[in-house]
């Protein structure tokens, strides 16, 4: 498989043609989400900013896949107006379509109108990574839907992860009580002023909730990190390794999901956390919420702001912990498989 740097620097005639998955840029879920579709359906890594010499590749590619569209909207209609136009096909995946439909702002509605329109371009396929019945609206400028990949990607690997010290560490520290994991950077989108406000308001839930954050603090969260070690958790402050943070979900009984409303969108904790049979703790009235209804996990559901009704529910929560969801990998599996199928019918 050709490196990014040889995509660059290929000169691809029209007797080569290859087959790419294109992100805008590395870091976070772009990079996972192009590895990840690179070895699924065999096709070549590209990657930057679509300038013309990129823009002549991607049109000239036998099967495009755009693993998020959302960074270079500009250049993902470039590319699929002039590949309907010469009769091949391109596929995006849409992250944020709810963006359509927000109000205020003049670019929401273009943004909507723009997709409305691309809906009726011969040979584009584009799908959200939200089903449909989580907001009706998602159709109006999408072909289809498909789960978001970070809700199935462990499926082969769920039972294979092991322990780390830093989950040892935890385990440790919790001493026989529920363990609430926030993972990932810390800040305040998601949820974490919430999350201290609760711990401080109600020092009761510590005798039965260890309560420990863990990823790079934002600066900002300081003052709340501190509030929550006074209550008795824990923050470890630092990068966390993807095999330290696979382990946690498994150490941990709840992960916090429950992030602020204008962070309303497809979440990589939740879907760890359901795929691994940790319970997620989500607010109430989000999209994760209607995951719910798919069976896999229950989550824990949150009136956001709330402190007493948060530590009432994390408390009966805990008191109440169970194993592991008996069809948690038939479900995951089948979420998986109706990705590979649409996708790959769409390239």
């Amino acid at each position: 498989m050709a490196s990014v740097g040889d995509i660059h620097a290929s000169k691809v005639g029209p007797e080569v043609k290859r087959n790419y998955v294109h992100v805008s840029a590395p870091g976070g879920h772009r990079q996972f989400y192009q590895d990840l579709f690179a070895g699924l359906f065999g096709l070549d890594p590209a990657m930057g900013r679509i300038g013309p010499r990129l823009w002549l590749d991607l049109v000239r590619a036998r099967h495009l896949l755009f693993a998020t569209i959302d960074d270079d909207y500009a250049g993902f209609v470039a590319v699929a107006l002039a590949r309907s136009l010469i009769g091949r096909r391109t596929v995006g995946l849409f992250l944020r379509p709810s963006k359509c439909f927000e109000s205020g702002r003049l670019v929401y509605r273009l943004k909507r109108w723009t997709f409305q329109c691309l809906r009726h371009l011969p040979r584009l396929s584009l799908f959200t990574i939200l089903p449909f019945k989580f907001d009706r609206r998602f159709a109006q400028v999408a072909h289809g839907w498909v789960h978001d990949p970070q809700m199935w990607d462990m499926h082969d690997r769920a039972t294979s992860t092991e322990t780390s010290q830093l989950s040892r560490d935890v385990l440790t520290a919790a001493g026989g009580r529920a363990i609430l994991c926030f993972l990932g950077s810390v800040r305040k989108s998601k949820g974490f002023e919430f999350l201290a406000d609760i711990v401080s308001d109600h020092p009761d839930l510590a005798k039965d909730v260890f309560v420990v954050a863990v990823g790079r603090v934002d600066p900002a969260c300081g003052e709340d990190c501190a509030r929550l070690i006074a209550a008795g958790g824990m923050v470890v402050d630092r990068f966390v390794s993807d095999d330290e943070l696979l382990s946690l979900y498994k150490a941990c009984d709840f992960a916090w999901c429950c992030y602020e409303p204008d962070y309303d969108q497809a979440s990589g904790i939740f879907g760890r956390s359901v795929q691994l049979g940790t319970r997620p703790i989500i607010r109430k009235g989000a999209y994760l919420e209607k995951y719910a209804q798919e069976g896999a996990v229950a989550p824990v559901s949150l009136v956001y702001g709330d402190t007493r009704d948060a530590a009432a529910n994390i408390a009966a929560a805990a008191a109440n912990r169970s194993d592991k969801p008996g069809r948690l990998g038939e479900i995951v599996g089948g979420w998986r498989a109706d990705f590979v199928q649409k996708i790959r019918a769409a390239l």
